[in-house]
């Protein structure tokens, strides 16, 4: 079973507010286990996106990309003002582990807790000393999302960049449009209501060199960019090209007949196949 141990900046709130404030502030609604989801600015690009692990109802521990986690715990803290709720980093005491092909045997516990982006992602692990022996690399696991086509911030964007949608979070069970207000929920409700998303991201599957910035060219038209590239080799799950992330211009692509190009090498644009939102 693939396992690694993940960058990421763990952030424990604990508080009789902690449930009534997480809900007022991201985008999506807490389940009873783990929530993907945002904190967005007004204009409703993506500050920083998380995962929520619910300990009980009083107390949570949000993990983030490393890259993020000072800006999150600051923001956080911002609009805390009076609520009930101690904010504390975590992550000298605590990790993430990623496992993923985590097939269990009758009568035998899961361990971790599902990804609600793709069941096909694995799971995710909260553990202090989980007794664990990673094996893998986030390399190995950047391949593997990188597969199933599910874009990742700790690769694939920074902050106050971009719109959920550009990330598909809206697709991968990251944003709740029916929930109360969250911020940011005006712009990003009305995206949803009234315009057909225009850029995606999606995986790549490269024949040549590319670099992050690299524009993709379809009969001489600009339809995307690179945003990340793995250039690990793995023939026997990945074929032998490198694989990355674009921000892809959909209705360009689809109005285009010619072979989509980076650098002059051909490129393939993979379509993913995700889960239904339940």
């Amino acid at each position: 079973m693939p396992i690694c141990r993940l960058n990421r900046t763990i952030i424990c709130l604990r508080g009789d507010d902690a449930l009534g404030f997480l809900n007022r502030l991201i985008t999506n609604s807490l389940k009873n286990d783990l929530t993907f989801a945002a904190l967005l600015t007004p204009q409703g690009k993506i500050i920083a996106d998380f995962f929520v692990h619910r300990l009980e109802d009083n107390s949570f521990v949000l993990e983030t990309p490393e890259k993020f986690g000072n800006i999150l715990a600051i923001r956080l803290k911002m609009y805390k003002l009076r609520a009930k709720i101690d904010i504390k980093d975590i992550s000298d005491s605590h990790n993430i582990y990623a496992l993923w092909a985590n097939k269990t045997e009758k009568g035998q516990d899961q361990v971790g807790l599902t990804d609600p982006r793709h069941p096909k992602l694995g799971q995710r692990l909260l553990s202090k000393d989980s007794g664990l022996s990673p094996e893998h690399t986030p390399e190995d696991y950047d391949l593997h999302r990188l597969s199933l086509g599910v874009p990742d911030s700790t690769w694939d964007f920074g902050t106050e960049k971009i719109f959920p949608a550009d990330a598909n979070m809206d697709l991968l069970n990251g944003v709740d449009y029916k929930k109360g207000c969250f911020i940011g929920q005006e712009v990003v409700s009305r995206m949803h209501r009234k315009t057909d998303v225009r850029k995606r991201m999606r995986t790549v599957k490269l024949s040549g060199p590319a670099e992050i910035g690299d524009t993709l060219k379809a009969g001489g038209r600009t339809i995307g960019t690179i945003l990340h590239v793995n250039e690990s080799h793995n023939t026997a799950n990945h074929g032998s090209n490198s694989v990355g992330m674009a921000l892809v211009r959909l209705d360009r692509l689809a109005a285009s007949t010619d072979d989509v190009l980076i650098n002059g090498q051909p490129i393939q644009i993979m379509e993913p196949n995700y889960e239904p939102q339940s």
